[in-house]
């Protein structure tokens, strides 16, 4: 009752700011008609390359986020302990070696320079109907006592389909993971930096029923997992962003599972 699309992860980079950091380019510039104008292309949905850069100082960058699942209760056991990017490592060390109960769910990564935005998602388009038309009952002549053994299997067709809602309209959205983020140098820290960061993960948790079990009326149920904000990261260190419950099912019930999501920030040459 639904299709799905395909849509290819797309790495963007812009000169503008995200909320809650000062980019030093905060001047949008527009695209030249010619992609292949000095300055810059000008495909669909690449921002221009503003003229100034080519005398500026861009710090390459990479960012890297990865979120564990884990027991609940374990995780609030060790939240104690992790005081300092020591321990938080020697957790993520742990995980790597295949701890019981423990699983990789998401490990992002992007390249960025500082002070330029950058935006990497993964995106599958979810298309499931929104309204329906009540069944149509089969012809009363069809369903007749007289009916030949030849229309037996036609007959009984008419009168399942005479119990399915027809979807007759259509929403779309997207599911996948979304990575935005900007770094900004610390003056006061050396090898540490400010980022403003979104993480988000939207999937399709299952179908839920609706109305009457023989009308086969069915709607998608997504979940979707946030997480983000503005930290302070020092160069090849570890730090934990978020501990979050791991998405609920269709059933809506507490999995006992929790997300831990951790990110950093390392300076490529």
């Amino acid at each position: 009752m639904g299709g799905m699309l395909l849509v290819p992860a797309v790495v963007k980079g812009q000169e503008t700011p995200a909320t809650g950091i000062a980019a030093e380019d905060t001047r949008q510039e527009e695209v030249a008609a010619d992609p292949f104008a000095a300055g810059g292309g000008a495909s669909s949905g690449v921002p221009g390359i503003p003229a100034e850069r080519a005398g500026r100082v861009r710090v390459p960058l990479r960012l890297r986020l990865e979120t564990w699942e884990a027991p609940a209760l374990e995780v609030a056991r060790r939240l104690d302990h992790l005081t300092d990017s020591g321990k938080v490592a020697e957790l993520r060390d742990e995980c790597l070696a295949g701890t019981g109960g423990v699983r990789l769910v998401h490990s992002p990564a992007t390249a960025l320079d500082a002070a330029t935005r950058m935006l990497a998602e993964q995106i599958t388009e979810m298309i499931y109907p929104t309204e329906y038309e009540p069944p149509e009952l089969p012809p009363a002549s069809i369903a007749t006592k007289d009916a030949q053994p030849a229309n037996d299997q036609w007959q009984r067709w008419l009168e399942a389909a005479g119990k399915h809602a027809v979807p007759t309209s259509f929403e779309t959205r997207n599911t996948g993971e979304t990575l935005e983020a900007v770094a900004q140098a610390v003056e006061i820290e050396e090898k540490t930096w400010d980022v403003a960061l979104q993480f988000e993960v939207v999937q399709q948790a299952g179908m839920a029923s609706h109305g009457a079990d023989d009308l086969l009326i069915q709607m998608p149920v997504f979940n979707s997992f946030r997480t983000g904000g503005l930290v302070r990261l020092a160069e090849g260190e570890w730090r934990l962003l978020s501990a979050l419950e791991a998405p609920r099912g269709t059933d809506g019930k507490p999995t006992g599972k929790t997300w831990l999501t951790l990110v950093r920030v390392d300076r490529v040459r």
